[in-house]
């Protein structure tokens, strides 16, 4: 049976191993630039049917020739020879000294360490050069998009991965803007690093006469960090608000082009909207936003109004059915601090389950909108 079974696993592999070249890969190998196969992208090595086996029965024996091999598995020497050729360029046997016809097996980590190793350092190199190009021809496409010639055959949203070209985007608008700046901040505080980042592009912005309005979520008047940073920025003459909830992170330049989240895996990968239609519809919502959202002075401890109308967006999406996180997310705070505050809820009602505060809630006709 087993030599049954050998016969038909290696019928044909010698043709096989005699005419693998694909034509169409020698032409994609010219066409990118002529290179011949010996210097093309190297392919990983593949163990041919039977060598596993082979190789197995060999560890039994500690050597063997063609020969031995041949009266085992009841194969043509032809066949056999096909298949220990594989070994042997796969490192995973090598020739017993002293003897031409005598074949020893190899540690695989002995033979991964000598084999794979090259065709790594190789890839990683070829990947680096991916990266590489990739970027340049970001940048480039970054010029195209902004010449005069570019703008008008431009795709109306352009989605961009690299967080660096995003910068660099995103300097090359501050720098050519000439009316105003919409900024749409959802979440609680800033980190420093990224008001860092910000601070030096927008008082040039101000410094140039542009008109900027920002909205913050309510939380972000309790950060420290944050209020020194409106304190600068509304003292070089930015306009700040709070809102309990925002719907997305946004940046607005001239009204001509917006800067939207692109991708929730890569952080910092944006989505540059050029569309009249979709720009415009952007600016209506920050509008909408902006008119109910309250004036941030930075300078102010009066917060009471703001913690005010936190509890009562609390209670109202509550009320609604909503999760803990989920109310989290919405106000920009963490799943903690919204638990703390529904404590604190529950506390001033005398509940002691969510479904007495809920009917102190309907009792007292605390919202009856909802």
């Amino acid at each position: 049976m087993r030599k049954r079974l050998w016969s038909a696993l290696c019928s044909g592999l010698v043709s096989s191993e005699r005419s693998n070249t694909d034509p169409r890969r020698e032409l994609a190998i010219h066409l990118a630039g002529g290179e011949s196969a010996d210097t093309a992208l190297p392919s990983v090595p593949k163990l041919v049917p039977g060598g596993f086996d082979l190789y197995e029965w060999s560890l039994g024996r500690g050597s063997f020739t063609i020969a031995d091999a041949t009266s085992e598995f009841g194969c043509g020497a032809d066949e056999i020879e096909v298949i220990v050729g594989n070994l042997l360029a796969l490192h995973l046997v090598h020739r017993f000294h002293g003897r031409d016809d005598g074949f020893v097996p190899v540690d695989p980590v002995i033979a991964a360490t000598s084999l794979l190793a090259p065709i790594e350092v190789e890839l990683l190199d070829r990947q680096t050069s991916v990266n590489q190009f990739r970027i340049e021809l970001e940048r480039m496409a970054a010029l195209f998009r902004a010449s005069p010639f570019g703008s008008r055959q431009s795709a109306t949203v352009d989605v961009v991965q690299d967080v660096e070209v995003v910068r660099s985007l995103l300097r090359k608008a501050a720098a050519t803007c000439t009316s105003e700046v919409l900024s749409m901040q959802p979440g609680g505080g800033r980190s420093a690093h990224e008001l860092a980042e910000a601070r030096e592009r927008d008082l040039e912005l101000l410094g140039r006469g542009m008109r900027m309005r920002v909205l913050y979520q309510h939380t972000a008047r309790f950060d420290q960090v944050t209020r020194e940073h409106v304190a600068l920025l509304a003292g070089a003459g930015a306009q700040f608000r709070t809102a309990e909830a925002l719907f997305a992170r946004m940046i607005v330049f001239d009204r001509s082009v917006a800067f939207i989240p692109a991708d929730d895996v890569v952080r910092g990968a944006a989505a540059v909207v050029r569309d009249p239609t979709l720009v415009g519809f952007f600016c209506s919502c920050f509008e909408h936003a902006w008119v109910a959202a309250k004036d941030f002075d930075a300078r102010s401890r009066a917060v009471d109004s703001i913690g005010d109308d936190l509890k009562g967006e609390i209670v109202r999406m509550l009320i609604d059915g909503a999760k803990d996180d989920a109310i989290a997310r919405r106000l920009g705070l963490s799943v903690r601090t919204t638990r703390k505050h529904i404590a604190q809820l529950m506390q001033r009602y005398d509940a002691a389950s969510r479904f007495q505060f809920g009917y102190a809630v309907m009792k007292h006709n605390l919202f009856p909108e909802s």
